[in-house]
């Protein structure tokens, strides 16, 4: 116990001695991979392995043998809980479900011999007694002369966040090979237990840059049985069956629910996905909270394709194809990648090949900004409801970044339909990487301005997104106008809901920031969280706390959701009774060069601003 506490000690001083020499910033998102520094791949990766390494189980070794708390459904345990040791020191934490009745639980230990004492009292194993929440006991633990002492804390999650037990079976394959894997071929199999439901389940990591990271993501996929041969959908999500479901880490997200919030206002327009958090336990150790989605690519047809666009920078694999006729970042390469073709329209002649023409096809309809033969291609208010998330997020992914499209069949009536939106854990209010003026270390954004045309260095020529093409149409920036006011009630509900989710999960943030190399709130890399500037001017400047708590960033989430949505209505309305919208000032002639003079000049009011400032925001 006290070699793995020395251990645990000096790995400790060299993470904090690694982040202190690299300035640590943080990580790109789920999906987003772009320039990772190499510290944040090989030192800080290191390290966390090591910590990992010594704490596989997670639990408190007490003179040779685990605390736990025994599966006990009529008091809200539904499976074995561990104890876990904390990183920092001798005690111990007991993370517990929202819905657990403390008063019916009791410690239990395997050692027959090791006998526990709290104040003088001595107990047996499954008698023990544990602190009420948010409280602590110490335990005195005697085995043949030796004794050891350890302090457990209680904490509860959320009463309305339900846990998710995974038990897997590590003679099909060791969770620390899974969690090693960066490539994630390496699954783990099992029996999955939520709700009321038990089923056989495969899980392996997912994401990039984020696996890095001590809290990681998984993709779980649902068998018929413990044979683990014949997938099956199953109902994680109350209306919503699935084979495949993801659960996302938002390790870098220090308010935890931009993703929820996100997924809502996407589904609300009908691109999105449902989604819930959950807290999760893997072989009764605490892994964090998760918020639980199907799969983004779930709505393949068997008739038709799924598509992806993205940025790589690595070689072109055999299911991609270069985005033609496009502009690019430097150092990426703009790809559209072929998730899923359906059984049916595989049969039917459907290939890569063909899918890379009908696309070339559609995106040269976009590229003749006369002809309104685009629209025989792309369904343009699928389209507008994407362009409009990516506006009111800001979020860089705007730039080929887990843009999701599919064709639900391959008939000459079958258009690319947008979405489901995905990925929002590093947006409203916060990016990573401002393009077109060099700077690469996190940005704050302001509320104000039009996003999407302002990614890139210049417009002179083609486009450097999809949206960029479509929004040269005046007939695309029209039905934007439309999809707003068909949805700007639930575009005004973002951040009420943002005060409606942190409500929900609460206290399971509190939980989840107790575990793994401390509190997650101390990975908010976007913005360090004592220098958070009020960007912006009049009603929609940006009122920013000093993030020294939870409830901080959560305020500060709320406070750009807010601005944003303000800034979007008075811009698309013109009257005190919102009923007239305004001409587009992108469709005029001085529009694409005044971007270019701007960008090409640098001139961006303010060093943290990803958008022009009032003095110079382009009016309607």
């Amino acid at each position: 116990m006290k070699k793995i506490l020395r251990q645990t000690v000096a790995l400790v001083l060299s993470f904090v001695l690694v982040t202190s020499l690299l300035s640590l910033t943080g990580f790109a998102s789920d999906e987003t991979d772009i320039e990772s520094p190499d510290w944040t791949d090989v030192a800080l990766a290191e390290v966390i392995d090591k910590l990992q390494l010594l704490n596989v189980k997670g639990t408190s070794s007490i003179l040779g043998t685990d605390l736990y708390i025994e599966k006990n459904p009529d008091a809200g345990i539904g499976s074995r809980i561990y104890v876990t040791l904390n990183y920092f020191g001798g005690d111990a934490t007991l993370f517990l479900p929202g819905n657990a009745d403390i008063s019916k639980l009791c410690l239990s230990w395997d050692d027959s011999n090791i006998m526990i004492y709290v104040d003088g009292k001595e107990y047996t194993s499954g008698e023990a007694p544990i602190a009420s929440v948010n409280s602590n006991l110490t335990y005195t633990c005697i085995k043949e002369g030796s004794s050891s002492s350890i302090t457990v804390k209680t904490m509860k999650g959320s009463s309305a966040v339900n846990p998710m037990y995974l038990e897997l079976d590590e003679s099909l394959g060791t969770i620390d090979a899974m969690n090693t894997d960066l490539v994630h071929e390496t699954s783990c199999y099992g029996n999955l237990l939520y709700r009321n439901l038990n089923k056989a389940i495969s899980i392996k990591g997912r994401g990039n840059s984020t696996w890095k990271a001590p809290k990681k993501p998984y993709g779980l996929t649902i068998y018929e049985d413990n044979t683990f041969s014949n997938k099956k959908k199953a109902e994680l999500i109350s209306g919503v069956k699935s084979k495949k479901w993801t659960l996302l880490a938002n390790y870098f997200d220090s308010s935890m629910i931009r993703n929820k919030i996100a997924l809502d206002l996407a589904n609300q327009m009908g691109i999105g996905l449902e989604a819930e958090f959950v807290d999760l336990w893997i072989n009764g150790k605490y892994l964090g909270n998760y918020l639980l989605t199907p799969k983004k690519d779930y709505v393949s047809y068997d008739e038709g394709y799924v598509l992806e666009n993205d940025h790589f920078d690595e070689t072109l694999s055999g299911n991609q194809f270069e985005f033609p006729k496009i502009q690019k970042m430097p150092k990426t390469k703009n790809m559209i990648n072929v998730v899923e073709i359906g059984s049916k329209a595989e049969k039917a002649g459907v290939s890569i090949q063909s899918i890379q023409e009908w696309f070339g096809e559609a995106w040269d309809a976009v590229l003749d900004e006369k002809s309104e033969n685009y629209q025989n291609y792309f369904d343009i208010e699928s389209w507008a409801k994407l362009y409009l998330m990516f506006e009111v997020s800001k979020n860089f992914s705007c730039f080929a970044g887990n843009i999701l499209m599919h064709r639900d069949g391959i008939s000459a009536n079958d258009k690319l339909i947008a979405g489901p939106a995905w990925d929002y854990d590093i947006a409203f209010g916060r990016t990573y990487f401002k393009n077109g003026v060099g700077v690469t270390i996190p940005m704050q954004m302001n509320a104000e301005g039009w996003y999407n045309d302002s990614v890139g260095f210049s417009f002179v020529t083609e486009p450097y997104t999809i949206f960029q093409g479509l929004d040269r149409h005046e007939s695309f920036r029209k039905c934007i106008d439309q999809v707003y006011q068909k949805y700007r009630w639930a575009f005004e509900d973002l951040d009420d809901n943002a005060e409606r989710q942190a409500d929900i999960v609460r206290d399971s943030v509190m939980m989840n920031n107790n575990i793994r190399l401390g509190n997650s709130i101390s990975t908010d890399f976007v913005i360090a969280p004592n220098t958070m500037g009020a960007l912006g001017s009049g009603k929609y400047k940006l009122n920013y706390r000093v993030t020294t708590s939870w409830e901080d960033y959560v305020y500060n989430l709320k406070e750009f959701c807010k601005k944003r949505v303000m800034w979007l209505t008075d811009t698309i309305y013109n009257d005190t009774n919102n009923e007239t919208p305004f001409i587009d000032v992108r469709s005029t002639d001085w529009y694409y060069p005044y971007v270019k003079y701007v960008y090409d000049n640098g001139l961006f009011a303010g060093t943290s601003s990803g958008t022009f400032e009032p003095n110079t925001t382009m009016t309607r």
